[in-house]
């Protein structure tokens, strides 16, 4: 027994010592900071400020790579997808760092900070391997907005319902021009020209800060019928879609991969508007987990003002009540993953 109580003593001593040892490894890990203050988004592309923290010496210098998590429609779905927003570098001084850049909106941001040894001078580069170990990445994940952003909520969606508006009168006017191969011969030059415009304006329109989801699909509709123009076909004079004589002549289909009509087209231009009302739903979900549930004036506020909106209406009376722990399973309905997965389900029967 006495030789056993030995042994047993030995193998705690062994795994207190291990402990220990793993235990001021992890101390010795070498630590980096990173925050922010959120900067107001009443401009466009507002400076983020971020500074951190790590303690190596003067000079060494930081890789530093961002992404903003924004909103995509895919199919009946509105899924986050990584947008990069940017790279550069930053040196140490005095154990602190900083870094700036332009952001194109308010969201999620994931910033990656990297030592890579061949950017070091050389007396820099012992350090950092010396201090740094193994270790040579660190990611961090930032809510860049503030209490502000609420209140701008409710008005850039009546800006996003007045640009549905006019994509949808450009659309109608493609389609009117294009009743006849006649007309359009006659039509289209100024129109296409026009519509180039409007491209260009979806495509760097100041309502993808805070509505992407919704200006992409107006965008890649108004692209998608202004591009084929040149290459629309009619049978007996009348409309017939499009095709490319690049590709033996293949009938053209829309970035959806349906056929090229303006039932098709136009009914993209409607689908943005309850889009947009469930990126606005999204944003209030977003911003009550910010705060851990704390329902503000200006939110109730915001959710009453759009409360009869396409995309709003079904979920404004939960919005206006939701608790921190209710929020996960509002997020996915509004998201409408469920209704995907039903979906995929009756596929399978």
């Amino acid at each position: 027994m006495m030789k056993r109580g030995a042994a047993l003593a030995v193998l705690a001593t062994l795994a207190w010592g291990s402990a220990r040892v793993e235990s001021r490894e992890q101390q010795d890990e070498l630590q980096l900071s990173l925050n922010c203050k959120p900067p107001s988004f009443k401009v466009k592309r507002p400076e983020l400020f971020m500074n951190g923290g790590c303690a190596l010496s003067d000079g060494v210098i930081l890789k530093v790579n961002l992404s903003r998590v924004a909103e995509s429609s895919m199919g009946a779905e509105i899924q986050p997808v990584y947008v990069g927003a940017g790279s550069g570098t930053t040196e140490i001084e005095g154990k602190k760092f900083s870094y700036d850049t332009a952001i194109d909106g308010p969201g999620k941001f994931v910033v990656q900070v990297a030592l890579i040894d061949d950017m070091q001078e050389k007396h820099l580069a012992a350090e950092v391997k010396k201090k740094a170990g193994n270790r040579r990445n660190w990611q961090f994940e930032l809510l860049v907005w503030g209490d502000d952003l609420i209140p701008q909520l409710s008005p850039k969606l009546n800006e996003l319902h007045g640009l549905i508006a006019e994509t949808r009168e450009l659309a109608k006017r493609f389609e009117k021009a294009s009743a006849s191969q006649v007309q359009w011969q006659a039509e289209m030059k100024p129109l296409v020209a026009e519509g180039n415009k409007f491209v260009a304006k979806l495509d760097r329109h100041e309502l993808k800060a805070f509505y992407p989801a919704a200006v992409n699909g107006l965008h890649y509709t108004v692209r998608n019928f202004v591009n084929n123009a040149p290459y629309y076909t009619f049978a007996g004079g009348k409309f017939t879609g499009a095709s490319d004589y690049h590709a033996d002549n293949k009938k053209v289909q829309t970035f959806r991969g349906e056929e090229f009509n303006w039932d098709n087209l136009k009914r993209y231009i409607e689908e943005t508007l309850p889009i947009g009302g469930r990126e606005f739903s999204l944003w209030i979900v977003k911003d009550l987990r910010r705060t851990a549930g704390q329902m503000r004036p200006e939110i109730l506020e915001a959710i009453k003002s759009q409360k009869a909106a396409p995309g709003v209406e079904t979920w404004s009376e939960r919005l206006s009540k939701a608790t921190i722990s209710e929020l996960d399973s509002l997020e996915v309905e509004i998201r409408g993953t469920k209704i995907a997965a039903k979906d995929k389900e009756g596929d399978k029967k």
